[in-house]
């Protein structure tokens, strides 16, 4: 059995790039990597087969991965809920081609690729698998694509503690879809100013004109997660933290 450590990821500005060859597809954008990890334990197996926090699920993606790496059973713990905007399903993937890729004569490389494929055809993601690979707390996607042909910087910044809500269920086609040409503008205010209070207020700025709205100060919404810089008054959150680490064999 392999155990697999996989930060989740939350975009808050994104401009899809899509090419008739998935490894080419992607996005440009400004993703927060954050604790708590997604852990995974995956063995070979009869079949392909994904449990998450003991239920199992329908992943997508699965169908994708076992047809290039094989069936393997996946047995997830998880502190964050699937389908709000955690980026998980590209964790999940990420967590199954690791862990194949120690039972396989493969490269590292070649399978985080699959990966990255499996969120491109599904329409799951377009860039949490490369910003989840890497880790960092705050990750620069300059160019778009897979492990090795997209392009990513880790921007380095001073860190408050990070708080999240989920609220719904949606599914991310419909965010993925449709360019918004607001998102480089608002990368390129916030390259000129790096610091975490500048990526909360540009985010919300993109996320409300894209129609997610968020009530709570120094907060903006992407999907179905409400995400909020310093300690809200009350209410049940759950703490973040930067995952500097990216992804792991525990």
């Amino acid at each position: 059995m392999v155990e697999v450590a996989v930060p989740i990821s939350i975009s808050g500005i994104w401009y899809p790039v899509i090419s008739k060859n998935p490894e080419e597809s992607g996005s440009i954008g400004l993703t927060l990597v954050l604790e708590p990890y997604i852990i995974s334990e995956i063995k070979k197996s009869n079949t392909a087969v994904i449990y998450f926090n003991g239920r199992k699920i329908d992943l997508p993606n699965l169908t994708i991965l076992k047809a290039k790496l094989g069936n393997f059973e996946m047995n997830v713990i998880s502190q964050v809920p699937l389908g709000y905007g955690y980026g998980v399903s590209g964790a999940l993937s990420l967590a199954y081609v690791l862990g194949a890729k120690e039972y396989l004569n493969i490269k590292e490389e070649d399978a985080v690729k699959i990966a990255h494929i499996s969120e491109v055809i599904t329409g799951n993601g377009l860039g949490d698998v490369i910003s989840q690979y890497y880790g960092g707390g705050l990750v620069y996607r300059k160019k778009p694509g897979a492990l090795r042909i997209g392009e990513i910087e880790i921007i380095k910044l001073d860190w408050e503690d990070i708080y999240s809500k989920p609220l719904e269920t949606m599914p991310t086609q419909i965010l993925i879809k449709t360019p918004n040409p607001k998102a480089l503008e608002y990368i390129e205010e916030f390259l000129k100013e790096k610091t975490l209070k500048k990526f909360f207020e540009i985010s919300k700025k993109f996320t409300e004109s894209l129609g997610f709205k968020s009530p709570y100060i120094n907060s903006f919404r992407k999907k179905g997660v409400i995400v909020k810089l310093g300690a809200p008054v009350s209410e049940i959150w759950i703490k973040h933290k930067p995952a500097l680490r990216g992804a792991y064999i525990i």
